[in-house]
């Protein structure tokens, strides 16, 4: 699943992996979030591509969980990037 957000001038790409397994046991399915910020269709190197974990888990419980903490992630870089800019 892929979902592309604008903030701020930039385009938050997020994209949600499952853990690898063709079929995995119920209940095992992990997620992982790969976000990459660009700007001008061109990636921002500063941060990007970025991995977003769980920091208990090391993965997401779910597709929503892992790309709505993604999208937060990255715009609280972007916010924080922008106002660290002379």
């Amino acid at each position: 699943m892929i979902r592309s957000y604008n903030h701020r001038g930039f385009v938050l790409e997020v994209a949600i992996e499952t853990n690898g397994r063709l079929v995995p046991s119920p209940g095992d399915v992990r997620y992982l979030a790969i976000v990459t910020i660009s700007r001008s269709g061109r990636p921002v190197t500063a941060f990007s591509p970025l991995c977003i974990e769980h920091a208990r888990y090391a993965s997401f419980m779910s597709a929503e969980d892992a790309l709505m903490s993604a999208q937060t992630a990255a715009r609280t870089f972007v916010d924080e990037w922008v106002r660290a800019a002379p």
